[in-house]
């Protein structure tokens, strides 16, 4: 709260929140419930309403921990445990400082028009931290800001920060906006390769539970193309590598996903199918039940006849290690 180097400030963050979602995490495995830890809320509450504080720096200090961050420091990785642990910990945040969030929101907002500035891009990213915390509720009054910022914005950072608020948020109140943001954004974007790369990814990440049966039906759509290379990284890369609660989901089931589309991209694009294979080549830091999955599929990989050479060597590798 009172050091006066930036780094430092965000460092001592940084830790605290780790800190405190390794220990949940730890109650996971021990088969305790969850509980509310209050330890980040006075160092935000005080950081959201420091308007003398430069918004770029607030935005970092309020990221949480990523799953992906939080797995590289575990000894044993448990997946839908880290999940349930950051989940539980940014809606308790957002629940407890919700006038704090949204009052930070409006004051952010950029009235000017568009200029990529340190001062407005410090803004937008303030502001779509908040959004992103207040979207974990059930409330209508965000979800319709979620809806004007995605409607209205003059540039793509919000645009899609709103997107994924709406896309990525539990909370039943944006049931039917989903599909119809959905919609909305492809409606604008279609011709944009680049930028329909992006909406596919926002829903491949989805970290809902039918997250799986909505990465088969991108496969199966008209935008997706098994000859293009960006739509496969837009689609399952980002599904395998930033899905991890779906990807590695106790059915195995999201392994087996994986193992398919390597094995169809073996001789087709054998450089894709070795690059986007590598979430499976770290099954022995996983949970038992999730490692055994994870080189069941290496294993039939490596059965396959004439498998490439590049495939070959990532498998081997992975199984030799």
């Amino acid at each position: 709260q009172n050091d006066n180097d930036g780094f430092s400030r965000w460092d001592a963050c940084n830790e605290l929140a780790v800190q405190i979602l390794l220990e949940q995490v730890e109650r996971f495995k021990a088969g305790e419930e969850l509980q509310p830890d209050e330890r980040l809320l006075v160092a935000y509450r005080n950081l959201l309403n420091d308007d003398s504080l430069d918004p770029a720096m607030v935005a970092l200090m309020l990221t949480l921990p990523s799953e992906a961050y939080l797995s590289e420091l575990s000894e044993v990785i448990y997946p839908s445990h880290i999940h349930s642990a950051r989940q539980s910990l940014k809606t308790f945040i957002a629940q407890s400082l919700h006038q704090e969030l949204l009052q930070a929101y409006h004051r952010n907002k950029v009235v000017d028009a568009y200029d990529a500035n340190s001062d407005q891009i410090a803004k937008r990213s303030l502001r779509n931290v908040c959004l992103s915390y207040l979207s974990l509720l059930e409330d209508d009054v965000v979800a319709q800001l979620c809806i004007e910022q995605l409607n209205n914005s003059d540039n793509m950072t919000d645009e899609m920060a709103a997107l994924v608020a709406i896309v990525h948020s539990p909370a039943a109140v944006y049931g039917s906006l989903c599909d119809e943001a959905l919609a909305a954004f492809y409606q604008r974007w279609q011709k944009e390769s680049l930028v329909i790369n992006q909406w596919l990814q926002v829903q491949a990440t989805k970290p809902a539970s039918d997250a799986l049966g909505n990465v088969y039906k991108l496969i199966d759509s008209d935008t997706f193309e098994w000859t293009n290379p960006n739509k496969i990284r837009a689609v399952v890369g980002a599904f395998c590598g930033a899905n991890a609660v779906n990807f590695h989901q106790v059915d195995g089931a999201g392994h087996q996903l994986l193992c398919d589309v390597v094995i169809r991209l073996n001789h087709k694009n054998p450089q894709i199918a070795a690059r986007i294979l590598a979430p499976l080549t770290r099954w022995r830091q996983f949970e038992p039940s999730v490692s055994a999955s994870m080189n069941a599929c290496l294993q039939k990989i490596f059965s396959q006849e004439s498998l490439s050479k590049d495939v070959y060597e990532v498998v081997a590798k992975s199984l030799a290690d």
